[in-house]
């Protein structure tokens, strides 16, 4: 039997959803498992585990529904695996009495719910030919994408609020626009609480964030599982509840593997024992009880290499559970002017500073881009490309150094 829909707190009658979006369930992590297989590997199960930790969290909070705002899946065409997972999932949750409501996004746009079978009882997929289910006397909206990128808003297709009602929005959005992320069905955030919805549920930025514009929410959850540094503010749901008034909300810490950069000064190492004890003591202070760690080193050093200290730590970590390498970046330390080595790395920064050449990086990074898988294309946009010029610089700067001193 399913449990009543409503709560009643303080005399009010109120409806409680968990929210979250973006789970990226199939996603090949291919970016991270070029560096470290076995940190590819952690990151995929984490991915599910967290999941299935989301069930968790909405059968014991006994919320009223769980509400998904898109790219469930990675891709449109998920292996039988990934696809029973999340079925088996959303049926935990149904015997627990709480019904999904979601939406495709652009990751998962093409995939065909109605091909593969029924995702299971009280599961409502939200399409332009179903735009509207009821759920606890509560009216939840919501457009799939139907194609893998769409340039125009979904808004103006979007059901007109049922009077009497609760109403409740679920978007796939870029919104007016996010560092990092490419327009899909972009649509600006005033005209979205205008439109006389209760919450909006969305989907598709990877930093959680809400907004309140008098008695309306809207909510961005994040990605609840983050799968490299550039999401690392992710790791979050929403439990919203929705009474009278503007709709409550609270975040929840969520996820099964974190990440953090570590300082780390090897300057006064003068051997390889005291680079290995050095990394050992950095690489245990990572670890966090219940939770694995992905770990990025910014080494000083001018003497050791970043492919040298790569091979220490990973040799430490063997010994090391729960911490995994992303990659070691290293700088030589600040050095007196006038050296000739750091003439030549000021005359490379310099050069970073011309228009021309700045304009010829930026053309090779799209050109490079294109010819990357999605995730990591997430990686390489303009906004990071001072700092990829930046760690060039410093490497070439680190060998310099390292052969001034023999």
């Amino acid at each position: 039997m399913f449990k009543a829909l409503l709560s009643h707190e303080n005399g009010r009658d109120m409806m409680r959803l968990l929210v979250s979006a973006d789970i990226h369930l199939g996603s090949p992590i291919r970016s991270v498992a070029l560096r470290n297989p076995d940190l590819g590997d952690r990151l995929k199960q984490a991915s599910r585990d967290t999941f299935a930790e989301i069930i968790d969290l909405a059968i014991s909070e006994q919320v009223d529904a769980l509400v998904l705002a898109g790219d469930i899946f990675d891709n449109g065409y998920p292996d039988l695996k990934a696809r029973a997972f999340l079925i088996s999932q959303l049926a935990r949750a149904s015997e627990a009495g709480v019904p999904t409501v979601l939406i495709r996004g652009n990751h998962d746009a093409l995939l065909d719910h109605k091909a593969h079978g029924d995702l299971g009882p009280n599961v409502h997929v939200l399409h332009k030919g179903t735009p509207t289910v009821e759920v606890g006397g509560t009216a939840f909206h919501g457009l799939s994408f139907d194609a893998a990128h769409v340039a125009k808003s979904f808004l103006p297709d979007y059901p007109r609020p049922v009077p009497g009602k609760r109403n409740v929005g679920l978007m796939h959005t870029s919104l007016d626009g996010a560092q990092g992320h490419d327009p899909y069905a972009p649509c600006a955030e005033r005209d979205l609480m205008a439109y006389g919805y209760d919450l909006w549920c969305l989907g598709h930025i990877h930093a959680p964030f809400e907004r309140v514009d008098g008695p309306v929410l809207a909510v961005m959850p994040g990605i609840p599982q983050p799968r490299h540094f550039g999401e690392r503010n992710g790791g979050t749901v929403t439990i919203v509840s929705v009474g009278e008034g503007t709709p409550e909300f609270e975040r929840r810490a969520i996820g099964h593997l974190g990440f953090s950069e570590c300082a780390l000064d090897l300057s006064a190492c003068a051997d390889q024992q005291e680079v290995l004890r050095s990394l050992r003591d950095t690489l245990m202070s990572a670890q966090v009880p219940g939770s694995d760690m992905a770990v990025r080193l910014h080494v000083t050093s001018d003497r050791h290499g970043t492919e040298l200290v790569t091979e220490l730590a990973v040799e430490v970590l063997d010994s090391i559970d729960g911490v995994f390498l992303d990659k070691v970046k290293s700088a030589p330390p600040p050095r007196k002017p006038g050296a000739e080595t750091d003439d030549l790395v000021r005359l490379m920064q310099d050069e970073l500073t011309e228009d021309g050449f700045r304009q010829a990086a930026l053309q090779q990074l799209e050109e490079l881009r294109l010819a990357l898988p999605s995730e990591i294309m997430d990686e390489l946009d303009e906004s990071g490309l001072d700092a990829l010029l930046e760690e060039a610089i410093a490497e070439v700067s680190l060998t310099l150094h390292a052969g001034a001193l023999r």
